[in-house]
């Protein structure tokens, strides 16, 4: 999708302000025309988004809104008018939303409609409505917010959309459909998908009852029809940020606060999801224990703040070596825990051993010096028919081994 942006508005000092931030914030390139006759000079470029003001000098009638619809081109309508009729009349064309320029929350509501336009573009909806109609005039709102669209005319096509499309992120859907109706689908939807995975919108008629029922059966929100286009639109950009927000939530509740890796709750948990996931097939991996040496002294004599320093280091030279399938988490408060996946001995030892060397190399800042610090590794082989007790036992006693050693090695367990 195109990232250039254009802005129509007789107020200059807005108009650049807008630009400013758009730019500031969001990194796109930004167009300023400050009449219609410089907005159909500019119009020649294709635009992502334009936002017009409704009112411009040799436009006073919305007559550069309809220019840039007439043009395709995806827009915002600016404006410090409140008249309800004027609002309802635009509404009703292809406008993307309709932003009141006196509001206080006039420039965070135009770059938070920058922002989900463009993270929620190609995300895929399934949209189940038994009247054809009622179904392409809701079709028509998501297009034009950019979603792809998968229509439905009942609860089973939906379904049978859902199995052939894993990446869906949300259904819309009426109460009442023929063959599989909304309270059906609801249901079967939920025996899999959690509402952070995958929402759902139920769309009903007044007083059909419905809507108190299917909110406690975790629906995402019910709607009800006939549809308003802006408080549609609104609803569905809040149910995708609040999915979104929870699934980050939830994501960051499993990481270490000082690494950034996983923290040792999740850290097991991945583990055990891996020995019950290869347990019928015969795959070898290695488990290793990485510490930081003399970690306690290095907290003592300079403080927290630069040990913490030190493990977000060692934290970030091994998820650089590893990768991505693999897992690292922080298992103690001097101690991380490697898992290699699927690999041999021979390039496992490599990897370790380069991990210990580029923590070796690399100093932090403290108190005007450069301190240098190490850590030691101590790794066990295994494989699908390894127990994890086991496996922590001889990482740990590999460990103690490393570190009686001399500290700043790798040791073995074959």
């Amino acid at each position: 999708m195109k990232s250039k942006i254009l802005i129509v508005d007789d107020n200059k000092m807005l108009g650049k302000l807008l630009a400013k931030k758009i730019q500031a914030t969001l990194n796109y390139e930004v167009d300023v025309a400050f009449d219609f006759a410089q907005a159909k000079e500019l119009s020649i470029s294709d635009y992502f988004l334009s936002f017009i003001d409704l009112c411009l000098p040799d436009a006073p009638n919305g007559e550069a809104v309809d220019f840039m619809l007439e043009k395709k081109c995806p827009t915002i309508v600016l404006t410090a008018s409140t008249d309800k009729t004027t609002k309802d009349n635009f509404m009703d064309k292809d406008i993307l939303d309709y932003i009141c320029k006196e509001s206080d929350s006039c420039v965070e509501h135009i770059i938070n409609s920058i922002i989900n336009l463009k993270r929620y573009e190609k995300t895929k909806v399934i949209l189940a409505m038994s009247k054809l109609n009622e179904r392409n005039e809701i079709k028509k709102y998501l297009t034009q917010r950019f979603f792809n669209v998968l229509g439905a005319a009942h609860g089973e096509e939906a379904l049978n959309y859902l199995e052939q499309n894993s990446d869906v992120k949300l259904i819309i859907c009426d109460a009442k459909m023929p063959v599989i109706d909304g309270v059906q689908l609801l249901s079967r939807v939920r025996e899999q998908y959690t509402s952070d995975d995958l929402g759902m919108i139920i769309l009903g008629d007044k007083d059909d009852g419905l809507e108190v029922d299917m909110l406690k059966n975790n629906a995402n929100d019910y709607l009800i029809k006939p549809i308003n286009k802006e408080l549609f639109n609104f609803r569905v950009n809040r149910c995708l940020v609040f999915m979104d927000n929870v699934k980050f939530l939830n994501s960051y509740a499993h990481l270490d606060f000082v690494s950034g890796v996983k923290n040792n709750d999740a850290l097991m948990e991945d583990f055990e999801n891996y020995l019950n996931e290869i347990s019928s097939k015969d795959e070898e991996f290695a488990f290793a224990f990485l510490d930081i040496d003399n970690l306690k002294t290095i907290n003592d004599e300079y403080g927290y703040n630069i040990g913490n320093e030190v493990i977000r280091i060692c934290a970030k030279e091994i998820t650089d070596e590893i990768k991505g399938k693999d897992i690292v988490g922080r298992y103690s408060a001097e101690k991380f825990c490697i898992i290699l996946k699927n690999i041999n001995q021979e390039r496992a030892i490599k990897i370790f051993s380069r991990i210990r060397v580029n923590i070796k190399n690399i100093g932090v800042l403290a108190n005007l010096d450069e301190l240098f610090f190490t850590a030691s590794i101590g790794i066990v082989f295994a494989n699908s028919k390894s127990s994890k007790k086991d496996l922590i036992e001889k990482a740990e006693k590999t460990l103690s081994l490393a570190k009686s050693n001399g500290k700043n090695r790798v040791e073995v367990c074959f």
